[in-house]
């Protein structure tokens, strides 16, 4: 029997791996662990899951990374900021822009406090080349941020460094690079 899984043992795993092939071992080990789980292991089989669909993409397979983000999904608990937006990341990967759209409708129908899922998915658009959807995202997280503090909804008033603020600025180089006007909340963030 294996001992227990940490976070430490996954970061490990991850930055050995050098080359296609020690992705793709990582990524069965990690695997294997999600699917026979320790009693005593620090993190969950979804994390792992997610982990090892990290390997994947690494090792160039996005057919078996999207998978596992399946998988993730399907084993419940919590992966941060939110275990849908690395299937939405997969999904994108992997060419389904259709799907990737629903997942992410579903996320913000459960109106995510965590500013890092915004975050993430105006990225993973952004990377993608759906600088739309980007923009889409970036100007939702970052008027949560402004709903959510005590700037006042005043955006140059967020904290330096803050999730919130690295919204701001996302948002406003995809509007420089969908060429649209700068508006109120750019000013803040140039």
């Amino acid at each position: 029997m294996r001992g227990p899984v940490t976070e430490d043992d996954i970061e490990e795993i991850g930055w050995a791996a050098r080359t296609p092939a020690a992705h793709l071992s990582a990524a069965a080990w990690l695997q294997a662990a999600a699917t026979d789980p320790h009693p005593e292991d620090e993190v969950g089989p979804a994390e792992l899951y997610v982990a090892a669909s990290d390997q994947l993409s690494f090792a160039g397979d996005t057919t078996g990374a999207l998978a596992l983000c399946r998988a993730a999904v399907s084993a419940g608990g919590h992966v941060p900021p939110d275990v849908r937006v690395f299937l939405h990341h997969a999904l994108l990967a992997a060419g389904d822009g259709e799907e990737a759209r629903t997942v992410a409708e579903d996320i913000r129908r459960s109106r995510p406090g965590d500013l890092a899922v915004y975050s993430f998915l105006g990225e993973s658009y952004e990377v993608t080349g759906d600088l739309g959807q980007a923009h889409r995202w970036f100007t939702l997280g970052l008027q949560r941020a402004l709903s959510g503090s005590a700037t006042g909804g005043d955006p140059s008033e967020l904290p330096r460094g803050s999730e919130g603020r690295m919204l701001g600025v996302a948002r406003t180089r995809v509007r420089r690079d969908l060429e649209m006007p700068p508006d109120e909340l750019d000013d803040a963030f140039t």
